[in-house]
């Protein structure tokens, strides 16, 4: 099986972005292969749609169909092989435009997860909000004659989850994040009482954050991203400091399906154990014994 041994996206335009890919020396012939170029938008975890192919020996594709206006949407891609006799297929790398890391870069990123994996995180959900799709025909204004007017006609909409797009948010992402604690606030207005809870996380490079994404706890606790300030090195990005907002129990966002099933892991494990070295001897007994485990 042909296997992709690098992929990267490229573009001097906001017009199209350009992938890359290769493959390495192989004895088989490229005539029984069908390569796919797949996209997902906003969400690392998809959905991915088939955007290319098949084709075979080419190892460049030109994606003319984006919008790149909007800072902090992003394009993201994998390339899909599949063997025409036995149907074998597989999916490589996973790539949007962004500055690659350095070898430090890499160590950086690595012990910053190790870190929140292991000591100071806790799992949750992240769900990327929806900048680009189909627009919500329940609150959407279209005005009279079809054309966009650009705002809501109300809020709490079930069907977009007050995005303007259908479905409101991509694909859940399962990652680790330390959360500060925050002051309880309380406001009194014209029309009541308001409780504000606003404080700061931080997680790893991965995965991309931007602002109004939605966080979610596993005691159900939600929070709406407000700002993302990056560590880079050489631009690349090796760890996200957030400022959240606790959203109301009433916000529409709450409604918002989650499969809690999958944090019920959500604390470290290594927190819960005897200390360890960083060492890179300790690093390796530590691993195999979390594999053990």
């Amino acid at each position: 099986m042909i296997s992709i041994t690098k992929l990267d996206v490229r573009s001097y335009d906001l017009d199209h972005l350009d992938i890359f890919w290769e493959i390495p020396e192989v004895s088989e012939s490229l005539e029984d292969y069908d390569f796919f170029v797949l996209r997902s938008i906003d969400g690392v975890a998809g959905p991915y749609r088939v955007l290319a192919g098949p084709f075979y020996n080419t190892f460049v594709f030109r994606d003319v169909d984006v919008h790149r206006l909007n800072k902090w949407r992003q394009y993201y891609y994998k390339i899909r092989v599949v063997h025409r006799a036995s149907q074998k297929t597989q999916e490589f790398g996973l790539q949007w435009l962004r500055a690659q890391p350095d070898l430090l870069g890499m160590e950086f990123q690595r012990r910053e997860l190790l870190l929140l994996r292991e000591f100071s995180g806790r799992v949750a959900f992240l769900f990327p909000v929806l900048t680009f799709g189909e627009r919500c025909g329940h609150c959407w204004d279209l005005g009279p004659k079809y054309n966009t007017i650009g705002r809501s006609k109300h809020q709490n909409c079930a069907t977009c989850f007050d995005t303007t797009f259908v479905g409101g948010f991509a694909s859940p992402i399962r990652f680790y994040l330390q959360i500060d604690p925050s002051p309880k606030a309380v406001q009194r207005t014209d029309l009541g009482e308001e409780q504000f809870n606003h404080t700061t996380a931080r997680t790893t490079s991965f995965p991309p954050v931007k602002p109004k994404d939605i966080i979610v706890e596993a005691e159900n606790r939600r929070w709406l991203v407000n700002d993302v300030a990056s560590t880079e090195k050489l631009r690349s990005t090796v760890r996200q400091e957030l400022k959240i907002f606790e959203l109301p129990r009433d916000d529409i966002k709450m409604k918002v399906p989650v499969d809690f099933d999958l944090l019920a892991e959500h604390s470290p494990r290594r927190a819960f154990s005897r200390p360890m070295s960083l060492q890179a001897e300790g690093l390796d007994s530590v691993g195999d014994t979390l594999e053990g485990t």
